[in-house]
């Protein structure tokens, strides 16, 4: 499983469109909402990280909840049919 650094993302409405994630030692790349959810699926750890150098904050990983039988992607557990993501 890897541990992937989540440096920005984009949601639209209550929709999450994109992430911009680094694996260490790895350039940048962005990822679509379907290949998060895929990654969590697999047990990878995406975890929000704010500043650089040694002062590199580590926020609450996501979550995958599904409410319905439909994946969200959040950094609470809470059922809410949405996309919620905070550092």
């Amino acid at each position: 499983m890897a541990d992937i650094d989540v440096l920005s993302s984009e949601v639209r409405g209550d929709r999450l469109h994109a992430l911009e994630v680094c694996f260490q030692n790895a350039s940048p790349r962005k990822i679509d909402r379907d290949t998060a959810i895929h990654w969590l699926r697999e047990g990878h750890s995406l975890v929000p990280v704010s500043g650089h150098g040694h002062h590199v904050h580590r926020g609450r990983a996501l979550h995958l909840v599904e409410v319905d039988g439909a994946p969200y992607v959040r950094t609470d557990t809470r059922p809410i049919a949405a996309d919620s993501i905070s550092r």
